[in-house]
C-alpha cells in the first residue's frame, strides 16, 4: 500500500512537472500577422528579445512591446516559413528583470492535426467509388469522386499539416485532382455510353 501511494504521490509530482513546461501560444495560418501579448501589471517595460524561425534563424530582435493597460503587445507579421517559432524577451516584473519564453505554430491553413481529417475524407470516398464499382453504378463512383475533388482543392487551399514543402502540397493535391479527374470522366463516359 505504501508503495502504491509513493508512486501516485511522484506521479503527480511529475506531471505537474511537465504541465508547467509547455509554453505554446497557439497555432496561426501562413502569411498571417500574430499579436504577441504579454501580461504584466508592474511593469514598466516589456521587450522582445528575439523570435526564431524554425529553421533557427532570427526574425527580429530587440523590440519594444506596446502597453495598454496591463498588457503588452508586439504585432509580428514575418509568418512565411511552415513550424515552430521561438519567441524569448524580458520585463522588469516588480523591479527585476525576468525572462520569458514561448512558441508557436504556424501551418498552412492554421490547424494543428488535421492528417485525420484527410485520412477519413479520403477513406470515405474510396469507400464509396468500391461501393459504385461493385454495384456497378456510375453515379455512385461519380458521387465518390466528389470527396476527392474536395480533398484536392483543400490541399492546394491549405497545404497538409506536417509537410512544410508547399511543392509537394502541391503536386499531391494535383494528383489528388486528376485522380478524382479521371474517375468521375471515365464514369461518366460508360454512364452515357451505356
Amino acid at each position: 500500500m505504501k508503495r502504491i501511494l509513493i508512486v501516485f504521490m511522484l506521479g503527480i509530482f511529475l506531471i505537474s512537472m511537465v504541465a508547467a513546461e509547455d509554453t505554446t501560444f497557439g497555432t496561426y495560418k501562413q502569411r498571417d500577422c500574430i499579436d504577441l501579448i504579454q501580461t504584466c501589471s508592474s511593469c514598466s517595460y516589456v521587450n522582445i528579445l528575439s523570435v526564431n524561425y524554425p529553421n533557427s534563424t532570427t526574425a527580429i530582435t530587440n523590440k519594444a512591446m506596446t502597453k495598454s493597460g496591463s498588457k503588452y503587445n508586439y504585432t509580428f507579421c514575418q509568418t512565411d516559413i511552415i513550424g515552430t517559432y521561438v519567441v524569448s524577451g524580458e520585463g522588469d516584473v516588480d523591479g527585476t528583470d525576468t525572462v520569458f519564453a514561448y512558441d508557436f505554430e504556424i501551418t498552412p491553413s492554421g490547424f494543428a492535426g488535421t492528417l485525420g481529417f484527410y485520412i477519413l475524407v479520403l477513406l470515405l470516398s474510396a469507400g464509396i467509388i468500391v461501393l459504385g464499382f461493385a454495384k456497378n453504378d456510375a453515379p455512385i463512383v461519380i458521387l465518390g469522386s466528389f470527396g476527392l475533388y474536395f480533398v484536392g482543392i483543400y490541399i492546394l487551399f491549405f497545404g497538409i499539416d506536417g509537410f512544410k514543402d508547399p511543392v509537394y502540397t502541391w503536386a499531391l493535391g494535383i494528383i489528388v485532382l486528376m485522380l478524382a479527374s479521371y474517375i468521375s470522366i471515365r464514369s461518366s463516359y460508360e454512364l452515357i455510353q451505356d
